[in-house]
This record gives structure tokens, sequence and C-alpha cells, in this order.
């Protein structure tokens, strides 16, 4: 009996011990965490724009921003135009104080039904004519749409870090089923796919002007960049899925503006690497504000002034292209 209780005894130290001891490193681990400090995180949005010559405006509210499944702390409900951040410009959202570490996922929670205001719609395009077209998808509930957009940033300890999103509007509408008029989000996989995340250091951009020297007749032409080595023409060329998206893969994409002596383009918020850029011109459909995809546009290109169709984008810096085209690819 003796035996027993001193062997028990033993037993209930050694647990006790180890409780200590996990305990011990548990709160170590904390102060490890506390240790590393803290820096503040502005989130920002921008935009690329939608080939319609009736949208006056794309609006979307945002209801709340997560990082890693948490809401960011004393952010303000609010409605936003994209349409007037275009070419490197971002809206500020908000910003806080953030453990400095690792993140890995950002959720933007849209509000499809209401506004900053109370009003309805939440999330809508804006005609020319001042109608509102509401924006949602078979993902909301309870009017709201939660977009996760996976991507990793890091925050420093005692440094502003600045995150960017990056709305790809050509991804993310569809002209609604049935209407010659109203627009709708696309699905919400592909909605998610159509934002970028990115950190704002990290980025450089590219400025391009364009020379038509094939006599091409394109009402519009569109720039789209991709990542070296994955432009696929046959497939991106090929409206994919029931959304129907045209060059799904691109990276980023600008519309080339006329000026008095050249047209140009901007492409911004670019992660640094190597890339390749496609042109493709679009044709007005008659009785109606549209484009419909032509065809691509053969270009040749200078970098920086030397020929070459690959290129590379450095964070903090800006990449100058000249580009020719050609001719049409059919």
């Amino acid at each position: 009996m003796l035996k027993y209780t001193m062997i028990e005894n033993v037993k209930m130290n050694w647990l006790k011990g180890l409780m200590a001891l996990s305990v011990f490193f548990f709160l170590g681990s904390c102060n490890n965490d506390n240790d590393l400090g803290s820096g503040e995180v502005a989130f920002e949005i921008t935009d690329a724009p939608l080939d319609d010559s009736n949208v006056k405006g794309v609006f979307v509210t945002v209801a709340e921003i997560k990082v890693d499944g948490k809401a960011i702390e004393g952010f303000s409900k609010q409605t936003i135009d994209l349409k007037a951040y275009q070419k490197g410009e971002t809206k500020l959202l908000g910003s806080t104080d953030m453990a400095a570490r690792t993140y890995n996922n950002l959720t933007l929670v849209l509000d499809t039904d209401a506004d900053s205001n109370g009003a309805a719609p939440g999330c809508y395009v804006l005609s020319n004519d001042n109608v509102k077209y509401k924006l949602t998808n078979s993902a909301a509930s309870n009017g709201k749409l939660e977009l996760n957009l996976t991507k990793s940033w890091s925050v420093a300890n005692a440094a502003k870090t600045n995150v960017v999103m990056d709305f790809d509007l050509r991804k993310a509408l569809k002209y609604a089923e049935g209407s010659g008029t109203g627009f709708n989000f696309v699905s919400n996989n592909n909605l998610q796919a159509a934002v970028r995340v990115v950190t704002k250091s990290e980025t450089g951009t590219i400025k391009g002007t364009y020379q038509n020297q094939s006599g091409s007749n394109a009402d519009k032409v569109i720039a789209y960049l991709y990542k070296k080595g994955t432009f696929n023409a046959q497939t991106e060329t090929t409206a994919q899925g029931e959304d129907k998206i045209l060059f799904a893969n691109a990276v980023s994409s600008a519309l080339v503006e006329s000026g008095l002596s050249s047209s140009a383009y901007t492409l911004a918020f670019l992660e640094a690497g190597e890339y390749e850029l496609y042109f493709a011109g679009y044709k007005k459909e008659t009785g109606s504000n549209r484009y419909a995809f032509e065809s691509r546009l053969e270009s040749e290109m200078r970098v920086n002034g030397t020929v070459s169709n690959v290129f590379t984008v450095n964070a903090g810096a800006e990449v100058n292209i000249s580009a020719s085209i050609l001719g049409v690819i059919n």
C-alpha cells in the first residue's frame, strides 16, 4: 500500500510539473509575440477600368475588413466609387496598429444592400443617366458578401505598411442575363480572383506609350499584363466559364488612352518579377455602349529603349515601354 501511494505521488508531482512547464512556455511564447512590437497598417483600394462607355461609376460599400479572420478595430463602413481611383491612385479605407508578424488572409466584407448612408443598394453600377444597377451574386447572405483574399504580407516593428487591394473590374463584373443594360458581380470564386492584394512598397509601375502603325481600326485597345510564360493565346481569347471572362489570367490590364501626340497607359502596383505585355482591339457593338473583343494586335516593344518582349519590374521603380502595333493577329 505504501509503495502504491508513493508511485501515485510521483505521478501527481510529475503531472503538476508538466503543467507548470506548459504554462511557462505558453506565457513565454506570448511574451515573445509581444516583444516583436507592432506597426501601422494602412488599407487602400484601387481599380482597373471597365469597358462600357455608359458607366459613370462603380460603387462598392465596404462594411468590414478582417485580417486572418479578425475584424480590424476602428473601421467605419464606407462607400467608394472604384472608377475614381485608377492609374496608381488609391482610396484609403482605414489604418490600424497590428502586431509585427506575417499575415496570410485578408477578408473584404461588402454590403450589397445598403450604402454607408443606409440607402439602397450598397454595391452598384451607376449609368450615365444616373440609373443604379445593383451588384451581387449567389454567395451573398443577408446582404453581405465576403471576399476571402489569400495573400501573405508582413508588418514590421515601428514601421508603416500599405496594403493595396486592386479590383480588376473587367474580371469582377458581367452583364446581367437577359438584360441589355444591367450588371452583376461574377461568381464569388471569380470575384475573389479579380482582386489582387499587394504590399505597396514591394511594387513597381509600368508607363507605356502606344503607336498604331498597322492601320488597325479598333475602337478601343486594352493592354494586358501577364507573368512571363503564362500567356496562352487560345485560352485567354476564349470566354471562360459561366462568367465568360476574357484574358482571365492577366495580372492587370489598362485602357490605352489617346492623347494629343500619342496614346498611353499605366499599370500600377505590380509585384517585382518578369512580365509580358499583350494588346487587344475591341469594336463598339452597334446600338449599344458595349465593346466586343475583335483581335489581338501584333506589337514590337522597346523597354527603356531596348527591343524586348520580356521585361522586369522592380519594387519602387518605373518601367517605360513604347509599343508599336505592326498588325492584327486573327
